[in-house]
């Protein structure tokens, strides 16, 4: 059986999750806002949910409509048959997202009449009363109303899969994974490659191209999948592509990744997490300083990919200056790595980078939570 899929990712990166899901389970796909839309059958959706690095949640695909009023959302929700995906003995929840501030009901609105209409829905076809239960539903529905266009899912994944499994260490500033990962596609980064992060913090870009390099999955680590336990889905052939994916980890490859940062805190939790993460042994971390990056540095690495500090968090009150001192510091140090940051001023930081020599290659913009950010990849 094929599903109408869709699945969430980082607002800006949809290019790139949807060619990674093209590339995983071989179908079109489509990117839309924060979100790429596909088709896939069971054994597609479970390899996705295992080894997905660019995707946050997995839905299968209930209702996409354009609606006007709450009565248009109940109506769809309604007219879904969910007995395939629900047996009467299993709770369920409804979480909801409203973007869009032309209409005179909430989130929380649309989640309570969806929750409605699918009780009735199924009352009518099962003659069960389904159970609710916010905090732990064996079955979670998702709605989406962006302008006048609603989505409805069946959430395959449960947490995002964005939550990494190897998150032990918390810096303040840690970068999202995903944006990560976004960052070392953005660069053209492979395993054949030198990648030096000279600010790693908690070393989530070390850490993402480690366990992209020798292949290890993200999903299948972290164990609390919400498609294990989903009832629809044939228990043998998530064994059986689990095991596959497993006899696909490169292990016994060599990796030319460094991580270094001013702070011995920081640079213990990089250690903590890449030993988490399996990549003992992998991966060198080291405390060192950008701004003395020559004394420190031995060779020239293909890649230099780095979060430098908003100066939001970080308390950095002369960003033109320290943007300044960055690019002047690498271009001397490394003249012909290929740079690649996230930035919040891009046009500040990329006067800096034309000063020392670079050219900037791409620009790409990404939510960074609430933060409108720039991705730059330059050369010199």
């Amino acid at each position: 059986m094929r599903f109408k899929c869709f699945a969430t990712t980082v607002m800006g990166l949809e290019e790139y999750a949807a060619r990674e899901c093209e590339e995983l389970i071989g179908v079109e796909v489509k990117p839309d806002i924060g979100k790429i839309i596909f088709e896939a059958n069971q054994e597609q959706l479970i390899k996705l949910n295992l080894t997905s690095r660019m995707l946050h949640k997995i839905f299968i695909m209930l209702a996409r409509i354009n609606v006007e009023t709450l009565d248009d959302i109940y109506h769809c929700a309604r007219n879904i048959e969910y007995s395939e995906f629900i047996e009467p003995d299993q709770s369920f929840a409804v979480k909801a997202e409203r973007h869009s501030k032309d209409y005179p009901f909430t989130s929380l609105d649309i989640a309570s009449t969806v929750g409605r209409a699918i009780i009735e829905s199924f009352r009518e076809s099962r003659g069960k009363r389904l159970k609710v239960n916010l905090d732990q539903p064996d079955i979670e529905f998702y709605c989406l109303l962006r302008d006048s266009e609603f989505f409805m899912g069946l959430n395959t994944t449960g947490k995002s899969l964005h939550h990494r499994f190897y998150r032990v260490y918390h810096h303040r500033a840690a970068l999202h994974p995903t944006i990560a990962i976004g960052m070392l596609k953005i660069a053209g980064w492979n395993q054949r490659m030198s990648l030096l992060d000279p600010m790693c913090g908690g070393g989530t870009i070390p850490i993402e191209a480690g366990l992209m390099g020798l292949n290890i999955p993200v999903g299948l680590r972290r164990g609390e999948l919400k498609i294990l336990d989903l009832r629809f889905i044939d228990k043998k052939l998530i064994e059986k592509l689990s095991r596959e994916i497993e006899r696909s980890i490169e292990s016994g490859l060599e990796l030319s990744i460094l991580g270094t940062d001013a702070s011995p805190k920081s640079i213990e939790g990089a250690k903590k997490n890449a030993e988490k993460a399996g990549l003992t042994g992998k991966l060198k971390f080291l405390v060192a300083d950008i701004f003395k990056i020559r004394e420190w540095l031995q060779y020239t690495p293909d890649h230099i990919i780095f979060n430098p500090p908003y100066g939001i968090r970080m308390g950095i009150r002369d960003i033109k200056g320290f943007y300044k001192r960055i690019c002047k510091s690498l271009a001397q140090a490394s003249p012909t790595s290929t740079l690649t940051v996230i930035v919040s001023k891009p046009m500040l930081f990329s006067r800096s980078l034309a000063e020392a020599g670079y050219d900037v290659k791409q620009r790409i913009e990404v939510m960074y939570g609430r933060i409108r950010a720039t991705i730059i990849s330059a050369t010199r």
